[in-house]
């Protein structure tokens, strides 16, 4: 029975598993079979160490940054050689446009001296005017010692095209002395008249120049300047200036410079004939610059009333440690106009010149300039100087209260200039200059009469504060020689004159300034038997207003 049970058993299963596999075989045939996996097992991944980072605040630093700047030094290092000054025509900058600016300044002195200077503007970018005028006089403590000076100048300056620009000026001056000077005990003054020195000049210049240079490299400015100079004595005299330079470029460092001056005087004296005192030059000379080497070469043909001369015209800095030591030298000459009129301007106490000579300088130097620190310039030379047909004032051999003027023939002399600067933006200026001539040699004269052997002169402005600035003045000098009646040399002392002065604004248009003159109180004289005024001080305020 258990055998039958066991085979009856075997024989179902058989039967089943023939059964799944024809089922398997139809499921192949028919539709694709999918079979669903289930798991309950789940992937974890382990927690990883993660690091703490515990940061403080940073410290508060209060301390500033300490900014520098490596800002080029901009200095004006004014040559040595006097120039005569040309007002040029204002560039049109495009970046800014053009403002007007007036002034009014006005004030007092304890030398009854009033004093009064306006300046006005007008125009655009195109075309400006300007009108400057000012008047002063004083009454010193000698008597007699009065003298005033009025100015009125007018500036014009217009751009004609793009490429052509026109300036102009007119003015007026007139200078009044009194030769409160001389021997009063045994010469007394008997009228005001007879001491009476009045100048008067009227003067016009007018002047075309290009701003670009044309497609050739070509500049050019010719000008037209007349002075019409006369005094109270009926002594008159015309001056015309008629200079054309022009300029050719040959590259960025090389040009040509040529130019054509014609200085015309013609003096008539009082009580004799007038005669004329020319002087025609046309200098030529190449410039090469490049980097901090500059070199000038040229000559300067010229007729002095006639009399040929060829002068040199030779300078060159050569840069030996870059700014710092520039070596410079030269041989150059020029000429000073002989006139009445820049004469006057020398020594207003001078008789009318029975004879004008044009004064031919020559000067031979080297020397070293740079920028030594941030703001801190330098310039000495060391030479000789040729003076031909120098000026010399000395006293008249009657009251000495004139002065009479020769003419020395050839005057050498040793030269020594320097030149000592610092600047510091608007904030601070210093500026120092010494000037010292060994005279060594004459030939009609015996002295160099009333020429200042040594000079030394300082000029500060500091903006102490913001509305409050500070200006001071030194001279210091050695005294010029002079010619007593029995023609003996004498020598007038030394001076020292300090001035200073101060500005405060005290509103957005209105300043404060006042202004003290010789504070030491020095008694010196410039020319002999003329003393300059002791202390002496002047206050005002000075009103601006802007169109």
């Amino acid at each position: 029975m258990t055998v039958i049970l066991k085979t009856i058993s075997v024989c179902i299963v058989v039967a089943a598993g023939l059964s799944v596999a024809g089922n398997a075989t139809a499921q192949q045939q028919g539709d694709k079979q999918t079979i669903d996996i289930t798991s309950s097992f789940k992937p974890v991944l382990r927690n990883a160490a993660k690091i703490n980072f515990n940061t403080s605040p940073p410290k508060v630093d209060s301390a500033l940054p300490r900014l520098t700047y490596g800002i080029p030094v901009q200095n004006l290092v004014p040559g040595l050689s006097p120039v005569t000054l040309r007002p040029l025509s204002l560039d049109i900058d495009s970046a800014s446009a053009w403002s007007n600016s007036n002034y009014l300044k006005a004030g007092f002195g304890n030398l009854q001296t009033p004093f009064v200077e306006a300046g006005i503007s007008l125009g655009d970018d195109r075309s400006k005017f300007n009108v400057f005028a000012s008047h002063i006089s004083s009454n010193g403590r000698i008597e007699h010692q009065d003298y005033s000076r009025t100015k009125l100048r007018a500036n014009l300056a217009a751009q004609v095209s793009d490429n052509l620009a026109f300036s102009g000026m007119a003015g007026y001056n007139q200078d009044k002395y009194l030769q409160y000077g001389g021997d009063k005990a045994t010469y007394p003054i008997v009228q005001v008249t007879d001491i009476l020195r009045r100048y008067n000049t009227v003067s016009a210049e007018a002047g075309l120049r290009n701003t670009a240079s044309t497609e050739y490299g070509l500049r050019y400015n010719p000008n037209l300047r007349l002075d019409l100079f006369s005094d109270n004595r009926g002594n008159k005299e015309t001056n015309a200036v008629i200079g054309v330079p022009l300029r050719k470029s040959i590259n960025d460092v090389v040009a040509v410079h040529l130019g054509l001056h014609a200085d015309l005087t013609r003096y008539a004296p009082d009580k004799a004939d007038a005669f004329g005192n020319n002087l025609f030059t046309v200098p030529l000379s190449a410039t090469y610059k490049k980097s901090d080497l500059n070199i000038l070469a040229g000559i300067i043909p010229s007729w002095d009333n006639g009399s040929f001369k060829l002068l040199p015209n030779l300078a060159a800095e050569f840069p030996v440690a870059q700014e710092k030591w520039v070596l410079q030298a030269g041989w150059i000459s020029y000429f000073n106009k002989g006139s009445y009129m820049r004469l006057a301007g020398m020594n207003p106490y001078m008789s009318a010149p029975a004879t004008l000579l044009n004064n031919r300088m020559v000067e031979r130097f080297v020397g070293f300039k740079g920028v030594i620190l941030n703001g801190f310039t330098y310039n000495a030379r060391i030479g000789s100087t040729t003076f031909h047909n120098t000026p010399l004032f000395v006293n008249d051999k009657v009251s000495g209260r004139s002065f009479d003027l020769i003419f020395e023939e050839k005057l050498d002399a040793l030269h020594l200039r320097g030149e000592i600067g610092y600047v510091r933006g608007e904030q601070f200026s210093l500026q120092s200059g010494v000037n010292w001539y060994g005279f060594n040699k004459q030939v009609t004269e015996d002295r160099a009469w009333g020429m200042l052997p040594f000079e030394l002169n300082a000029h500060l402005r500091w903006r102490v504060v913001k509305d409050l600035w500070l200006t001071a003045d030194a001279y210091l000098w050695e005294g010029a020689l002079f010619r007593t009646n029995t023609g003996q040399a004498t020598r007038v002392d030394g001076a020292f004159d300090l001035n200073a002065g101060l500005e405060f604004r005290v509103a957005k248009r209105l300043t404060i300034w006042t202004r003290f003159n010789n504070i030491t109180n020095t008694n010196y004289q410039r020319w002999n038997q003329y003393e300059a005024y002791g202390f002496n001080m002047m206050g005002g305020v000075s009103f601006q207003f802007d169109k």
